[in-house]
């Protein structure tokens, strides 16, 4: 399975983040870049993105990321820092792989808005397994 079979499946099947609106735009070997174009049911009730929101957004990039590799990759741990406040029409989150080693792999994940300021930091770990994605 090369990687735009992998951003195909991805896009099609995960319906959660298609229901949020995150769209995969990029996915190769331990990399990821999402996109989310901000919608009104995206907002608190102080007009920024709420907190799910972009937490939804980063652990879509990082799950693209982690089975870029095209083996089934689940989340064991992902920690967020919400930095600024999500502002503007679209964020973007870009995931990449830090370490890998066995099962485990570690990645960081960066949201940014328009602007390319950055508004959320994630550390993400992931369970590698050894079934390939086209067995899912």
């Amino acid at each position: 399975m090369d990687s735009q079979d992998i951003r195909r499946l991805f896009n099609e099947k995960n319906r959660f983040a298609a229901h949020a609106g995150v769209e995969i735009v990029e996915i190769t070997p331990g990399a990821a870049t999402c996109r989310m174009d901000v919608r009104d049911e995206h907002l608190n009730p102080f007009g920024t993105v709420n907190a799910g929101a972009v937490y939804t957004l980063a652990e879509t990039a990082f799950g693209a990321a982690a089975n870029g590799h095209g083996n089934v990759a689940l989340a064991v741990n992902l920690s967020i820092a919400y930095l600024k406040p999500a502002t503007g029409r679209r964020l973007t989150a870009t995931a990449t792989e830090l370490s890998a080693g066995g099962h485990m792999a570690t990645y960081s994940v960066r949201v940014t808005d328009e602007a390319g300021t950055l508004v959320a930091d994630v550390q993400a770990m992931g369970y590698r397994t050894k079934t390939p994605l086209e067995d899912v």
